[in-house]
């Protein structure tokens, strides 16, 4: 069920990830900026979208520095969420 409480706090989790992921990569820190956008997109509910506008506002090798961040991202969130579900699973 959508909740909006949970989208805002969505909503603003991905703003915040574009913006630290801007400000790192103005200051020339591409792995620190990669992986704030490589978040923002996690969490972006219309990522492809999202990856087209970096495509054609990154630099090149930033760019290709983000495609090969995801699926490292992915398997991370992944990993995560079985974690939690583990902790949930078990009986007190």
């Amino acid at each position: 069920l959508w909740d909006p409480v949970k989208n805002e706090k969505f909503q603003e989790l991905f703003l915040q990830e574009v913006q630290m992921g801007e400000l790192w990569l103005s200051r020339g820190e591409h792995r620190m900026g990669v992986q704030h956008l490589s978040n923002a997109l996690l969490v972006c509910r219309q990522p492809r979208e999202l990856l087209k506008v970096f495509k054609h506002t990154l630099p090149p090798k930033v760019f290709e520095m983000l495609l090969h961040k995801i699926p490292l991202v992915c398997q991370q969130f992944e990993a995560d969420m079985n974690e939690q579900k583990c902790w949930e699973d078990e009986p007190d």
